[in-house]
């Protein structure tokens, strides 16, 4: 399990969208329409795109929530760059995703982080928890965690696997430095990217 250093600030930026659904498994799909127009993101070892908050149906669709955004987590130094995505209009598998202004949202400290998905090479539950542990072993970050259910999904030809997973007890560095740098890779899909845990409960709700 893989964690890149943050040299430089990371920050989010959050651009309004209007679609109506999507493919069920499109994390691929957006990365490569997002690369088409910002193809510097495909070298940034710090960026990363945001699971686009979605209801997957039976039918092989996810319908796209009505105040979803599509968020980016990039170095700062990418923001004025990043904002040139203002206004595109992104082939995503087929399905057409208006993107709308964007905005700057700094990373803030939380004591409990989640991710909807961290990347693993174990197959079950105890093999994660040890690459957990030993990521933030190497890291020197102390920090408790509790991992969430096993999550699969398809990126081009191949098959990304995980689980969810949840850090509570970070100090203010840990926890930023965490939401900056990420857990484990497939970073640019929106697995390993961490955010404060309420705000996944707010998605989930």
């Amino acid at each position: 399990m893989t964690m890149p250093e943050a040299a430089s600030t990371v920050v989010d930026v959050a651009f309004d969208v209007a679609g109506s659904s999507l493919p069920v498994e499109h994390a691929w799909s957006l990365l490569a329409a997002v690369e088409a127009r910002l193809p510097w993101l495909a070298d940034e070892a710090l960026a990363g795109i945001h699971p686009l908050r979605a209801t997957a149906t039976a039918y092989g669709l996810a319908l796209i929530a009505r105040r979803a955004k599509l968020v980016l987590r990039l170095p700062e130094a990418r923001l004025t760059d990043a904002l040139r995505l203002e206004g595109a209009e992104l082939d995503v598998g087929g399905s057409l995703l208006r993107v709308g202004s964007g905005k700057a949202r700094p990373l803030a400290p939380s004591a409990t982080l989640s991710a909807q998905r961290v990347a693993s090479w174990s197959g079950d539950a105890v093999g994660f928890e040890a690459e957990v542990a030993a990521a933030l072993e190497r890291l020197g970050i102390a920090a408790r965690f509790i991992s969430g259910r096993r999550r699969e999904e398809r990126a081009g030809e191949r098959t990304i696997a995980g689980f969810a997973l949840t850090l509570h007890g970070l100090g203010a560095a840990d926890s930023l430095r965490i939401q900056s740098a990420g857990l484990g890779d497939e970073r640019r899909v929106g697995w390993g990217v961490f955010v404060p845990a309420k705000l996944i409960q707010a998605a989930d709700a």
